[in-house]
C-alpha cells in the first residue's frame, strides 16, 4: 500500500473512529437506562420484529451499493438506473411487509408484531432514498461525513428512545427511536452527497450491477441466516422473555467489536477494491487491519467476559441474572465475529461474490440445525455451546477461501492474532485476581468493577508496551500517517520500541 493511499485510509479510520466512540458513549449509555425502564419482554418483542424487518431489507437494495463501490466506471444511466431500481424494489417490500405482518405475527404467536412489523417497514422507503448517495460516499472514502451522520442517528435515536421509554411506552420507545434514526441518516446522506437523481434512468444498463448486487445480497441472507437463526429459534421453541435476555446478552457482547468492525470494514471495502490485482499488498493489508481491530476488541470481550458477574449486578440489575450464560459464550465467540467481515470484504472486493454466497449457504444450514439441536436439549445454554463450538470450524472455512485468492498462509494469519490474545488473556487473568482478593475483602460490587476495569486497563497497557514489540511500532506508524509530527514520538514508550 502506497504510503498517501495508506494515509488516507488511516484518517478513513480516526474519523469512524472517533464518530464510532462518541455513538458508543450515548448507545450504551441508553441501553443501561433502558434496560432499567423497559422489560426484557419489551426488548423479545423488538428483537422479533427486527428480525424480520432485517432479512426483508436485504432485498431493499438488492446489493446496489456494494456494486458502484466495487466498479471502478459507471455511467449515469446505470447509477440513475439503480436508484429506480431501489425504489421500486422498496416499496414492493414495503406493501408485502405490511401484507405478511399478521401471518408473521401468528407465526410467533404474538399478536403485537402485527403493527410493530408494519411501521418499521417505513424505513424501506427511506433507506432506497439514501443507497445511492451513499455508496458514493464509501467510494470516494468520505468517511467524515459518513461517521458525523452515524453518531447523529445515534443521538436522534437515543433521544427518542429515551424520552418515549420515560413516558412508558415500553416496546414502541424503541420502534420510534429506530424509524427517527432512519429519516436523520436518509436526509442527510442524500443531502450530503453530491450526486442527485436525473434521467435517464437506465435500469437495462443497471441490471449489470444488480446481478452482482444479488450475489452479494444472496451472501449476505445466507449470513443473516445463520446469524439470526438463534433469535429466530430462541423466539419461536423458547418464547419472548428468554429473546429479550439473549438479545440484551448479544447486544453488550458485540458493542466493542461490532462498533470497532463497522467502521473499519466501512473502509475496507474501497481500500480492497483498490488493491484486488496487488494481492501481496491486499494480504499485508489485511494482515494489519485484522490485527488492528484484535486490539481494540480482543481486551474489550476478554474484560467484560472477567467482569460479567460484577458488570451485569451493577449496570443491568437484578432482573437480567440470567444474561450471565449466553453473555459469557458470545464474549468468547466476538473474538472470532469480531475480524472475520474483513475476510468477507476480501471476498466482495476481489470479485469473489459467488464464493461468498455458496460459503454464507453451509454456514446457514449448519447454524440453523445446530442451533435448533442445542435450545431443543438445553434452551440458551445449548445455543450458547453451539456459538462457542461450531462458528469456530465455520470460521476458519472462511480463512481458508480467503487465504486461496489472496495466496496469504492460514499460519500467517493466526500468527498476527496471537499477541494480541496472548496480552487479553493476561489481562483477564489479572483481572480475576483482582476479583478475588476485592470480594475476600467484601468490597461493594461497584467499586470491585471499578477496581477490574482500571487495572485491567492499566494491565494491558504495559503487556502492549514491554512484550508486544509490534503494537507499539504500529500504533506510532498510525499515528503518524494520521498527521502527528514524527518527533513527538522521542519519547517513552515509543523510544523504548525503537532502541529493542
Amino acid at each position: 500500500m502506497t504510503d498517501q493511499l495508506r494515509s488516507k485510509t488511516v484518517k478513513a479510520v480516526g474519523y469512524l473512529s472517533l464518530g464510532s466512540a462518541l455513538g458508543k458513549v450515548f448507545s450504551l449509555g441508553t441501553t443501561l437506562i433502558l434496560a432499567r425502564l423497559l422489560t426484557p419482554e419489551d426488548y423479545g418483542l423488538m428483537a422479533m420484529s427486527m428480525i424480520v424487518i432485517d432479512f426483508i431489507g436485504f432485498f431493499n437494495e438488492v446489493g446496489i451499493g456494494s456494486a458502484i463501490v466495487q466498479k471502478k466506471n459507471l455511467t449515469d444511466a446505470e447509477v440513475n438506473g439503480c436508484f429506480a431500481i431501489a425504489l421500486i424494489s422498496s416499496t414492493v417490500l414495503f406493501l408485502a411487509t405490511i401484507i405478511a405482518s399478521p401471518f408473521i405475527a401468528d407465526f410467533f404467536n404474538t399478536p403485537h408484531l402485527q403493527l410493530i412489523i408494519s411501521i418499521l417497514a417505513i424505513a424501506f422507503i427511506l433507506g432506497a432514498f439514501s443507497t445511492v448517495p451513499l455508496a458514493f460516499l464509501r467510494k470516494g472514502m468520505h468517511f467524515k461525513i459518513i461517521a458525523g451522520v452515524t453518531l447523529l442517528s445515534v443521538i436522534t435515536n437515543s433521544l427518542v428512545c429515551l424520552a418515549l421509554a420515560s413516558m412508558g411506552k415500553g416496546v414502541w420507545s424503541l420502534v420510534w427511536g429506530f424509524i427517527a434514526s432512519s429519516v436523520v441518516q436518509t436526509a442527510c446522506y442524500f443531502i450530503l452527497s453530491h450526486w442527485r437523481p436525473k434521467k435517464p434512468y437506465g435500469i437495462r444498463e443497471a441490471m449489470g450491477l444488480v446481478v452482482y448486487g444479488l450475489h452479494v445480497t444472496s451472501s449476505r441472507i445466507f449470513w443473516f441466516a445463520y446469524s439470526n437463526a438463534d433469535k429466530v429459534i430462541i423466539g419461536k421453541l423458547l418464547g419472548i422473555r428468554p429473546l429479550g435476555i439473549y438479545d440484551m446478552a448479544f447486544s453488550l457482547a458485540t458493542l466493542p467489536s461490532g462498533q470497532i468492525t463497522s467502521l473499519v470494514t466501512n473502509v475496507a471495502s474501497p481500500l480492497f477494491s483498490k488493491l484486488q490485482h496487488d494481492l501481496p499488498r491486499l494480504s499485508s493489508v489485511i494482515l494489519k487491519l485484522s490485527r488492528g481491530i484484535a486490539y481494540a476488541t480482543y481486551p474489550a470481550l476478554i474484560g467484560m467476559l472477567a467482569t460479567s458477574r460484577e458488570l451485569i449486578a451493577v449496570v443491568l440489575g437484578t432482573k437480567w441474572v440470567d444474561i450471565l450464560i449466553p453473555f459469557a459464550a458470545l464474549c468468547l465467540m466476538g473474538l472470532i465475529k469480531s475480524v472475520d467481515p474483513l475476510l468477507s470484504q476480501v471476498l466482495i472486493a476481489t470479485g469473489h461474490a459467488k464464493k461468498l454466497s455458496a460459503y454464507t449457504a453451509l454456514c446457514g444450514i449448519v447454524m440453523s440445525i445446530s442451533v435448533v439441536v442445542g435450545a431443543y436439549f438445553d434452551g440458551l445454554r445449548g445455543v450458547s455451546l453451539v456459538w462457542v463450538l461450531i462458528y469456530p470450524m465455520l470460521s476458519a472455512k472462511l480463512l481458508y477461501d480467503t487465504c486461496k485468492i489472496t495466496g496469504m498462509r492460514m499460519f500467517d494469519y493466526y500468527k498476527s492474532l496471537l499477541p494480541v490474545l496472548m496480552g487479553s488473556l493476561a489481562m483477564g487473568g489479572i483481572v480475576l485476581s483482582v476479583r478475588e482478593i476485592a470480594l475476600y475483602f467484601s468490597l461493594a460490587l461497584p467499586i470491585v468493577l471499578t477496581l477490574e476495569i482500571v487495572i485491567g486497563f492499566l494491565s494491558y497497557l504495559l503487556w502492549v508496551i514491554y512484550f508486544d514489540r509490534h503494537g507499539i511500532n504500529e500504533i506510532r506508524q498510525v499515528m503518524i500517517d494520521a498527521g502527528v509530527p514524527e518527533n513527538r514520538f522521542n519519547r517513552w514508550p515509543f523510544v523504548r520500541e525503537k532502541s529493542t
